[in-house]
């Protein structure tokens, strides 16, 4: 897929597009956000903006597409098959502190993702498509856990399924509006002990 023309923008002028329209939508919700007034608030035109953008729709998905590139790069590396027993969860935590990193080094993803959570349960359900890769990713570190024993098997895999993903997307919701420091080691700490919810939750009982 090539680049989205947004990318050939002034990364000073694209920063400042985004904030104003992270805060709208943030603020209004998607379909209450006026368009207008994140151009304006940029000096940008309306046909400046449409050289780059088709309409607002994607605007806000290229804001939550650009912004978490890194986290999608991580993601997509992952592979849960190669896991096994002994690195299943250790695995899973690496990834995790991954990820915590860029979330040290970017205070700004937490805009974006209290704008995602705002927008959630909008009607027009532009959130849904952002949630096909994640549910992808833990579907099948799920399936191999069981496979390899690691996950429970008393309880059916979409059932797992479904708990891992409300699990996530409430401690994503929690985290995006209650923490605030950018210290490596406040979001290693915080990495390590989500994880043994999950572990707490998901792993066989004897």
């Amino acid at each position: 897929m090539p680049p989205h023309p947004s990318l050939k923008m002034k990364p000073e002028r694209r920063t400042r597009l985004f904030a104003a329209a992270t805060r709208e939508f943030t603020e209004l919700g998607f379909e209450q956000a006026s368009l207008n007034k994140i151009i304006s608030e940029v000096g940008m035109s309306k046909s400046s903006f449409y050289h780059y953008f088709g309409n607002k729709t994607e605007l806000f998905e290229q804001i939550f597409a650009q912004t978490l590139a890194p986290i999608t790069k991580i993601a997509e590396a992952f592979q849960p098959e190669i896991l096994t027993k002994d690195t299943f969860w250790p695995g899973i935590l690496m990834a995790s502190k991954g990820g915590g990193k860029f979330f040290a080094s970017q205070p700004e993803i937490f805009n974006v993702g209290r704008m995602f959570h705002r927008n959630l349960n909008e009607p027009n359900g532009i959130c849904a498509e952002m949630m096909a890769s994640p549910l992808a990713l833990v579907s099948r570190i799920l399936e191999h856990g069981k496979t390899i024993g690691t996950i429970r098997n008393d309880l059916p895999t979409s059932l797992l399924i479904e708990v891992a993903m409300a699990m996530g997307m409430a401690i994503d919701g929690w985290a995006v509006e209650n923490i605030q420091s950018n210290s490596k080691n406040a979001f290693e700490d915080f990495n390590e002990k989500v994880v043994g919810m999950f572990i707490n939750v998901l792993s066989p009982k004897p």
